[in-house]
């Protein structure tokens, strides 16, 4: 039986594009024993939206900001058009990665 302090190691994943943790649904990290284990969680859990080519770990936003790169965004409508004072369209965001169209660069 342990008592008092004692050092633990265990692994938790980061993105190797921004350095977000990888995390459950309530926000805690997830601790994994060994390297093995996480990569195996990353490859067969397909749900969480990270991705594990083998080398690289890339975070859900990550992966959609490099999907809007390659393929571009796609726009839909998040509301009503403004009619006052001036007429304005409606505002768009990417469904992909979220970014309003307001922010895209040309």
């Amino acid at each position: 039986m342990k008592r008092g302090f004692h050092t633990e190691i265990h692994i938790v994943i980061y993105c190797d594009g921004c350095g977000d943790i990888f995390t459950d649904r309530d926000g805690e990290s997830i601790c994994f024993t060994t390297t093995n284990q996480a990569a195996e969680y990353l490859t067969a859990d397909k749900t969480t939206g990270w991705a594990y080519d083998g080398d690289t770990i890339r975070c859900d936003g990550c992966v959609a900001a490099a999907e809007c790169v390659e393929q571009g965004h796609r726009f839909i409508d998040i509301g009503w058009p403004t009619v006052w004072p001036v007429p304005s369209p409606a505002p768009r965001e990417c469904s992909v990665c979220g970014l309003p169209d307001l922010e895209q660069e040309n």
